[in-house]
């Protein structure tokens, strides 16, 4: 007998604390705001993208791919650069007049360089034989603290959610109360902006250029949070 009586008061229970669950969030009363931070920086890691490509300079020779890579590899070592700050991000080529007895097959090699300001770039590129420069852009930028500032910014948006939610309570003659939820909307903090140039002429202009004397661009770095409060 005892087992059948299980499931009725189980039932009993469910619907009793449903009632009771419904009748604090009839009684609950709460208030949700949004607070936001944001700050600006200037990217102190910037990624350059480099192509270099071979090129005839006569009719049975070439500069080859290596003698390019020579040249950039010694222009970076010159500028102070680490070596491992210059990886290959790619290999590729293409094979002119395939279907002549002298084939004239062309290699590309693109190089991705990490340095920490774009003013060096204009020397590095200067080191290099121009007509071997393909293309050169600014990949992505980046902060080498971005992470600290953005949970910075988290607690600044926290405190800005309150300072918020009492002020909207002030003129009512109400009390904030506890924390009921967090919810953190997600900006993404890491921003990449892209310059796109296939243009091997102004890569070379790029080289021969002085250096700006405008400011970079800066990364701009947001948080938002929901908090949802009670109400005394």
């Amino acid at each position: 007998m005892k087992k059948y009586l299980i499931i009725p008061v189980l039932l009993v229970l469910s619907f009793s604390l449903e009632a009771q669950h419904q009748k604090l969030s009839e009684t609950l009363r709460t208030i949700a705001v949004k607070g936001k931070a944001e700050k600006e920086v200037s990217p102190d890691i910037i990624y350059f993208s480099i192509t270099l490509r071979e090129y005839s300079y006569k009719e049975d020779g070439k500069i080859g791919i290596a003698e390019l890579e020579k040249q950039l590899t010694s222009a970076v070592k010159k500028a102070g650069i680490p070596s491992e700050d210059l990886v290959v991000e790619n290999v590729y080529g293409y094979n002119y007049n395939w279907r002549e007895e002298n084939k004239n097959f062309m290699a590309r090699k693109q190089f991705e360089l990490k340095v920490s300001s774009p003013d060096v770039i204009n020397n590095i590129l200067s080191k290099i034989d121009p007509k071997g420069i393909e293309n050169a852009r600014i990949s992505k930028y980046t902060h080498s603290k971005i992470e600290e500032m953005n949970e910075a910014l988290q607690i600044e948006a926290i405190k800005n959610a309150k300072a918020k939610a009492q002020a909207l309570l002030e003129p009512l003659g109400e009390e904030l109360g506890r924390v009921i939820e967090i919810q953190e909307n997600a900006r993404g903090y890491q921003p990449v902006y892209y310059y796109q140039n296939n243009n091997r002429m102004m890569a070379m202009d790029m080289a021969s250029s002085t250096e700006s004397s405008a400011p970079f661009k800066n990364i701009k770095i947001e948080a938002e949070i929901q908090i949802v409060f009670s109400i005394k």
